[in-house]
């Protein structure tokens, strides 16, 4: 018998809050001893299997003459549990008696509270830190308060004896899940058919923009004579056709450059008195103030181009 009246005096003293601090009135308040306010705690369960949620509760009684609840304030840390959402509060009041009491859902997925093998209870028991319920003033500064304690909350695995004792057997994790089969992906189009269709447009959009890439080359850059048609060309027949494309394009200094050039390769091609005459005039037009017309231009290059042929020929020319 005595040892039943320890044990429960030992559990009383255990869950009481602890009471410093708080003022006492001698005549007496509805929570009784003359205190204002009481504080108690609850976890449900107290030893759960790993990933179970535990519920935390505490709740507060107060004398309603002395203690105004909707200036009560808690702190505490449910560490390496987490929240499951925000606390859900309930008030009730009957006459002077009040009782606010704040319920969390809580749960760890955590590495800190995966059961170890073997058992230790550095890793399977966990205390949370003391609650602290402080009264505040009307300016929100603390007046007095009470802290309460948590129950110890114990995880253990959710394997069975027998298989603990076969991976303690074979250090071994032979798990396995089976999954419902999951219907085929269905499509609105081939995704074969999407593919080439995607490959054909980029590259029929490649070979567009190589084509005008091409267009633009030739338009901005003229076409260039082969080596082996440049080299079978006389200096008089390159004049020739350097001062052909300056006309056609109507490059004006060019095509007087040009007609010089034919001026000066008549006298070396074809050095005979009778081109001097025509390299007069080639000097005239390369001089004159106005640009040479089409005709001129063509018939000096017919008669240069004849000249220079009876000069290679070593025949007179006309």
């Amino acid at each position: 018998m005595k040892r039943l009246l320890l044990v429960a005096a030992i559990a009383l003293t255990a869950a009481s809050p602890a009471v410093a601090g708080l003022p006492f009135f001698p005549s007496g308040s509805v929570v009784g001893e003359g205190q204002p306010l009481k504080a108690y705690t609850n976890l449900t369960p107290q030893v759960h299997l790993f990933g179970d949620a535990v519920t935390a509760r505490v709740a507060v009684i107060a004398d309603t003459k002395f203690v105004d609840p909707a200036r009560l304030r808690i702190t505490t840390s449910f560490k390496p549990y987490l929240e499951v959402g925000a606390p859900v509060v309930l008030r009730l009041n009957s006459g002077r008696f009040a009782q606010v009491t704040w319920t969390w859902t809580l749960r760890c997925l955590t590495s800190p509270c995966v059961p170890r093998l073997p058992p230790s209870e550095k890793y399977h028991v966990f205390r949370f830190r003391l609650v602290h319920i402080d009264y505040l003033t009307k300016t929100g500064t603390r007046a007095y308060g009470i802290t309460a304690s948590w129950p110890p909350v114990e995880v253990i695995s959710q394997e069975s004896p027998a298989s603990q004792t076969a991976l303690e057997a074979t250090n071994a994790l032979l798990w396995h899940y089976h999954l419902t089969p999951v219907a085929s992906a269905t499509f609105g189009v081939s995704p074969t058919l999407l593919f080439w269709l995607a490959l054909g447009l980029g590259g029929a959009a490649l070979l567009a923009a190589a084509g005008y890439a091409r267009s633009w080359f030739l338009a901005v850059r003229p076409a260039r004579a082969t080596a082996s048609a440049v080299d079978s060309k006389t200096t008089l027949e390159r004049a020739l056709t350097l001062l052909a494309w300056a006309h056609e394009r109507g490059d004006e200094t060019l095509e007087r450059k040009a007609l010089e050039r034919v001026a000066g390769e008549l006298g070396v091609e074809a050095p005979l008195p009778a081109v001097d005459e025509l390299s007069r005039t080639a000097r005239e037009l390369a001089w004159s103030a106005d640009v040479p017309g089409d005709e001129e231009v063509e018939t000096f290059a017919e008669q240069a181009r004849e000249t220079g042929r009876h000069g290679d020929d070593g025949e007179p020319a006309a």
